[in-house]
């Protein structure tokens, strides 16, 4: 016999209340999925909830049934719709009771002391933010959980101690490419903790509570280990931690140099993290070198505390040498490397942020810097890159580059002077003979370079990375890093000192014989090796030992991860950093990628679902020469979105991944989320017809819901829709239209396109009428709200892009038609559709000043303006003002504005605007030539037809 739902209710507060009373000390909170309820038993409380709910009965009593209910429905859900997935399987639930749905979270979390989402999404999604965050760890992002445990292996494994809240703080800080609602559950840290030690199957012996019911806990780690891929990263995760930890400590090589490596491991765990940079040359050809900077991940600095963590996520830095701006966590990314502009002011440190914080303005003043100059000294390797050597240390049979702020004169033999693409310095390539004059000598040592020793010091074995050739390289905390030491002359022993501690003493080999020198593995951080000789000539009592250092930078492993090239020579960026993916599909991303010149990388485009299974893959172009360039891109990504009309596997993604694929100088990866809004317009493709819904999971219950159609063909009619109706679903009538619904402070539009219009071509197009226009500025502005609806919108469907552009130059045409004239707004018309446009902007032209210089002068010039839209805004006014048009610079101003982004007008001008119309109107002269000069910059760069030509900002 089935229990009845009032007993359920009884016994899930009796079990919240004991594990609340359990929990009071430690402060730990409680999820609703803890309910320690069997599968079975779920099943019997969701069937008779549901019933319940059908026959129409009072859900109140029930309040924390239906919190666990929702609870495991967030558990299931695999991050598209929530509340789509929650009615599919609760027949008879009212979308407007999900206001319900907090409210009983929020008394779950005020009578047992329950979690409380917090955050950026949880702002944003605050009624589905319960549900998913008490599900703790949701089957959509545990696939995420076992691949950052796998990518994070060998940092877990260098632990000292396998405390769960140390273990939790590490990945939260080191965790890439997390999602928000990922970042959100590694924020609870001693949760994350304990779910590693019981995946890894590690025991913690600690009497402690424990932040998760054993129950839920086992639920996780099962549902975990049973998903494709990840019981084969939790494995070989598991491995390495168990090898680590069992052998933690342990060593080989000679006994005093392991000894004296581990008297150093207690003191530098105390030491700062290395962030100082690399800066490096690249050959452009043709002498020309571009300065490139390697920044080391931040993300040991954000292990400091939250406060840093924070910090570095959400702030922008600067690079000394440049003036872009990088996004908040550039510096926490998975690739930080960035061509500088300018030479870097050595007094300064080489990166910067736009805002103060103590702890890290002060590492940044003492540890983020270059070399003081006036003199730079880089090594041209193998592979054709040149390297800093911070030491200036000039080995005879090399080449290097030398670097000044100051004239390089009296150039000897091998030394030819080269360019720096940085403003503002004086370099040489010198190519340093086997046999060095005394006049070679002189010149180096004025300049501060200083001949190497005769005693040769190198990584042997597994070879260290960067190696400088002077002293420098870099470990991983997973190697016993080896040198080798050989003299050209006769030296009796060898004495070697790890920071400055106990140091050994062994005997040399003879000349040209080497000597090894293994040390056990390092922690993170910067270590100096001092290397002193003693040699047994008989002078040798009387003058000092030779002595060197060597720096070891050691560092965890960094598994190989999207967004990293395996060559230094590919250097790809997105403006914005952070794009999402809808940024990437509207063709709104910057993309630059910089190499070799004549190089060439190849561009594919892979879609994949919330399982990250992939739904979508094509290449986007043929091989593309390096620089590419962001014009080039989107001409290419435009042309690949009209070839393959993959428009609704876009909108069925939640990840985008961009790959660059340049042979031997590696492969980048670009990752893009789908950006999802609380209100925002879904579309489902149906047979050969498409339907529009409405996904409402906004909080505020009070606000009013509106919705909104406009067709095509009448873009300034608006019709109500049924918001009941727009929840369910509606279908979307040929050819599409403009959906705009608002809640609240919450706004969403979308461009729907379907279907034909017609037979043959003509049925592709849409046949937009903007009717009867007032020319009241009042007027006006309704016409450019309306612009600005089309404008901003999403565009969704085939042909929908070449649609809305229909849309919107219709309306332009009635704009421009109003405020230059009809008889100027008829020859615009034509400019979209000629073949050839110079005829029509020589009517044009014409129709600008007829008597004045002014038209010629707008013509001529215009199209060479450089600068964006502000520099092209100053050149006008002053151009108006040199012609005597008007010396009004606001009004000149206004009228590039309209000409330009006319749709951006009510935000720029504010109350000011109807006045400015008025003035406008009455001064046509100046509105036809702002209109000449944007439209003669589109015929010079040959952009795509269109009454409203962007120009940059």
């Amino acid at each position: 016999m089935a229990v009845p739902l009032d007993q359920w209710q009884e016994r899930m507060e009796r079990h919240f209340e004991a594990l609340a009373e359990r929990r009071a000390s430690s402060g730990l909170p409680l999820f609703a999925l803890e309910h320690g309820l069997s599968d079975d038993e779920i099943d019997d409380v969701s069937r008779q909830l549901r019933a319940r709910l059908v026959s129409g009965a009072r859900l109140a009593p029930h309040w924390l049934l239906w919190t666990i209910y929702a609870a495991e429905r967030g558990y299931t859900y695999e991050g598209g719709e929530y509340w789509q997935s929650f009615e599919q399987v609760t027949p008879g639930w009212d979308s407007r009771d999900r206001y319900r749905v907090s409210a009983w979270f929020s008394r779950f979390r005020k009578d047992y002391s329950g979690f409380k989402p917090s955050g950026p999404w949880a702002s944003h999604f605050s009624i589905i933010a319960w549900p998913i965050t008490h599900a703790v760890l949701p089957r959509y992002l545990q696939r995420q959980f076992a691949r950052t445990l796998y990518v994070l292996r060998f940092q877990i494994a260098r632990l000292d101690d396998i405390e769960p809240a140390a273990i939790g703080r590490m990945i939260a800080a080191n965790a890439y490419d997390a999602s928000t609602r990922f970042e959100q559950f590694l924020q609870q840290e001693e949760l994350v903790g304990r779910m590693v030690l019981a995946l890894l199957q590690q025991k913690d012996d600690a009497p402690r509570e424990e932040p998760l019911l054993p129950a839920t806990l086992e639920r996780i780690v099962h549902d975990l280990e049973s998903i494709r891929n990840a019981r084969g990263w939790l494995k070989e995760t598991s491995r390495v931690v168990s090898d680590r930890f069992s052998g933690l400590g342990k060593g080989s090589g000679p006994r005093s140099a392991r000894d004296t490596a581990d008297v150093g491991h207690a003191s530098a765990k105390q030491q700062r993290p290395d962030i100082r940079p690399d800066l490096r040359l690249h050959y452009k050809g043709e002498d020309q070198w571009d300065l490139q900077i390697d920044i080391p991940s931040f993300k040991d600095i954000a292990a400091f505390s939250q406060d840093v963590r924070q910090f570095l996520r959400n702030t922008r830095c600067t690079l000394n040498g440049t003036s872009a701006k990088k996004p908040p966590g550039w510096l926490l990314s998975g690739r930080r490397q960035a061509l500088l502009k300018q030479w870097p002011d050595p007094d300064k440190p080489l990166v910067g942020f736009e805002k103060q914080n103590g702890t890290l303005t002060h590492l940044l003043e003492s540890e983020c810097r270059m070399s003081e100059g006036p003199y730079w000294l880089f090594r041209i390797g193998r592979d054709g890159v040149a390297r800093e050597i911070g030491g200036r240390i000039v080995r005879p049979g090399y080449e290097y580059i030398v670097v000044t702020k100051e004239p390089l004169e009296q150039l000897l033999e091998g030394m030819k002077p080269c360019q720096i693409n940085s403003p503002g310095v004086n370099a040489i390539r010198m190519a340093v003979p086997t046999a060095l004059t005394e006049s070679y000598a002189q010149w180096l040592a004025a300049r501060g370079l200083e001949l190497a020793r005769t005693i040769r010091v190198w990584p042997a074995g597994f070879p260290g990375r960067q190696w400088d050739g002077e002293g420098r390289s870099e470990w991983l905390t997973t190697e016993k890093p080896c040198f080798g030491i050989m003299p050209d002359h006769e030296v009796e022993t060898y004495e070697i000192g790890l920071n400055g501690k106990e140091s050994m003493t062994f005997e040399a080999g003879s000349p040209g014989s080497p000597t090894f020198v293994q040390l056990s593995e390092l922690p993170p951080g910067r270590h100096v090796l001092t290397v002193r000789a003693r040699r047994t000539s008989p002078s040798a009592e009387r003058q000092p030992p030779h002595e060197g250092f060597l720096e070891l930078r050691v560092r965890a492993p960094e598994p190989w991860m999207p967004g990293t090239a395996s060559h230094a020579g590919l250097i790809a960026s997105g403006d914005p950093h952070d794009a999402a993916l809808n940024a990437l599909w509207e063709n709104e991303l910057d993309l630059s990628v910089y190499g070799p010149p004549s190089r060439q990388v190849t561009p594919r485009v892979i879609l994949q679902d919330a399982k990250e299974e992939t739904i979508f893959e094509r290449q986007v172009s043929g091989p593309l020469e390096l620089p590419v360039t962001p014009d080039t891109w989107k001409k290419r990504f435009s042309d690949f979105l009209k070839r393959e009309k993959c428009d609704w596997r876009y909108l069925e993604a939640t990840t985008g991944l961009l790959e660059l694929d340049g042979g031997d100088l590696g492969r980048f990866v670009m990752r893009f989320e789908h950006n999802v809004r609380p209100l925002r317009w879904v579309l489902r493709q149906s047979g050969e017809g498409v339907s529009v819904r409405l996904v409402d999971e906004t909080s505020d219950e009070g606000a009013e819901r509106q919705c909104y159609f406009s067709e095509m063909e009448r873009p300034r009619s608006f019709r109500s829709l049924d918001v009941a109706k727009v929840l369910d679903g509606v279908p979307v009538e040929s050819p599409g239209g403009l959906f705009i619904a608002s809640a609240g402070k919450n706004r969403d539009a979308v461009v729907v396109s379907t279907g034909l219009t017609g037979q043959g071509l003509e049925g592709l197009g849409v046949q937009p009428n903007h009717g009867h226009i007032g020319g009241s500025p009042q007027a006006i502005i309704k016409l450019l709200r309306v612009l600005r609806y089309w404008h901003k919108a999403r565009v969704e469907g085939n042909l929908a892009g070449a649609r809305r552009r229909q849309v919107t130059d219709t309306l332009m045409h009635g704009l421009v038609g109003i405020m230059a004239g009809w008889d100027w707004a008829r020859v615009e018309a034509k400019l979209s559709t000629a073949p050839d446009a110079t005829v029509h902007l020589d009517r044009l032209q014409s129709l600008v000043a007829p008597k004045s210089g002014f038209a010629s002068a707008i013509r001529l010039n215009a199209p060479s303006v450089s600068g964006g839209h502000g520099a092209l805004s100053s050149w006008y006014t002053e151009t108006a003002a040199r012609y005597r048009m008007s010396s009004d610079k606001q009004l000149c101003r206004f009228a590039i504005d309209l000409a330009v982004r006319p749709y951006a007008l009510q935000q720029r001008y504010l109350e000011g605007l109807p006045e400015l119309i008025r003035r406008a109107g009455a001064h046509q002269v100046l509105v036809r030539g702002a209109r000449l000069a944007v439209l003669s910059r589109m015929e010079v760069e040959e952009s795509a037809p269109s009454l409203i030509p962007e120009v940059n900002a």
